[in-house]
């Protein structure tokens, strides 16, 4: 190189330092959602403490009924019942309206916002329920935060003693022992509150003979993803870099979906159990977002048909609750064709025994 010629400049090396870049505001970022999450935590329970929170229309919901929040038995659920359905009821009636928001306006317009306030719902109960949060004399309940470490939340280390398994319980959240109060990071804070609500996670053998391995394995499968997975939301006042990274993974995510659905259903159309397939029909086709997104977008629908003379009628399935309705009702909306030959058979004899 000759004197006083300027080296160029590595493309490599620039690509590098914008992605350290990035994921240095990625870091930053997420440490700074961490700390907020538990603020909103604290916050949101001193809301309920002043009075914020109306609770009248979930305490009388047939899900929950009890005249008190701290009398609900959050072990025991209706049949048909999770505990995520629970949650998400708290989450509708008590929290989003506190704050002034719908939930309609929030799925649809703000969605990050939405997944962030479901995400907290189960500390926030167990907040409230328990007195969990300590505060010191300036009236912080936080930690400091440290370098890439976010901040931990502070509770009364008496409250482990209200969970039947105390011992080993202190040795998962307060191994050092510290009294009176201890500090917890968001994800151990989840863990603890579910704890609280619905005692340690043990797999109790049921006494009823028809519930198999099988069986069990569906419910915990049902229950895993009914609380605790939910799709990457992205954030659109992220970064480029943070928000393609987001859409990428939600992506993955939804494609795994896809393809667990489908070998769900592929079971069942190997078992011969087309009942239940033409049931997931029905419950798609009856969803009101997913019909109108259908309408929307598309000049065709989804729809079950019958023919009279030749010509395709569509047959009315918007009352069909399948949460409620009989199989034999939906035979005879479906047109299912041995329940017509019954009742075309049973109008034949009537119409010769009128004569």
């Amino acid at each position: 190189m000759k004197k006083n010629e300027i080296k160029p400049i590595d493309q490599k090396d620039l690509l590098i330092a914008s992605i350290d870049k990035d994921l240095s505001d990625f870091v930053s970022g997420k440490i700074k959602g961490i700390t907020l999450t538990l603020g909103l935590v604290n916050k949101l329970t001193k809301l309920f403490k002043i009075g914020g929170f109306n609770l009248n229309s979930f305490l009388v919901d047939k899900i929950i009924n009890s005249n008190d929040l701290k009398n609900i038995d959050w072990k025991v659920t209706p049949d048909s019942v999770t505990h995520n359905d629970r949650l998400r009821l708290f989450l509708n009636l008590v929290i989003i309206p506190a704050l002034k928001y719908t939930v309609d306006d929030l799925k649809k317009n703000d969605p990050f916002r939405f997944e962030a306030l479901r995400d907290i719902t189960e500390a926030v109960i167990a907040s409230i329920n328990f007195d969990l949060i300590a505060y010191d004399e300036s009236g912080s309940c936080f930690t400091d935060q440290s370098g890439n470490k976010p901040a931990k939340i502070r509770l009364k280390a008496n409250k482990l003693n209200l969970l039947s398994h105390s011992v080993e319980a202190k040795k998962t959240y307060n191994p050092d022992d510290n009294k009176p109060n201890f500090s917890l990071s968001f994800e151990k804070l989840k863990s603890l509150s579910a704890e609280l609500l619905l005692g340690r996670a043990t797999r109790v053998r049921p006494e009823d003979p028809t519930i198999s391995k099988t069986n069990e394995k569906l419910q915990d499968l049902k229950k895993e993803i009914a609380s605790n997975i939910s799709f990457t939301q992205v954030d659109p006042k992220a970064t480029e870099a943070v928000k393609k990274l987001s859409e990428v993974k939600k992506n993955n995510e939804v494609d795994e979906t896809y393809l667990l659905v489908t070998s769900i259903i592929d079971k069942l159309l190997i078992s011969s159990e087309f009942v239940t397939v033409q049931k997931i029909a029905l419950y798609i086709m009856n969803d009101k977002y997913y019909s109108k997104w259908q309408r929307d977008n598309y000049d065709s629908a989804v729809n079950f048909t019958y023919n009279v003379g030749n010509q395709p009628h569509v047959i009315n399935t918007k009352d069909l609750d399948l949460s409620q309705v009989t199989d034999k009702l939906i035979a005879v909306t479906l047109k299912e064709k041995k329940v017509m030959k019954r009742f075309e058979d049973l109008t034949e004899f009537k119409s010769k025994s009128n004569k």
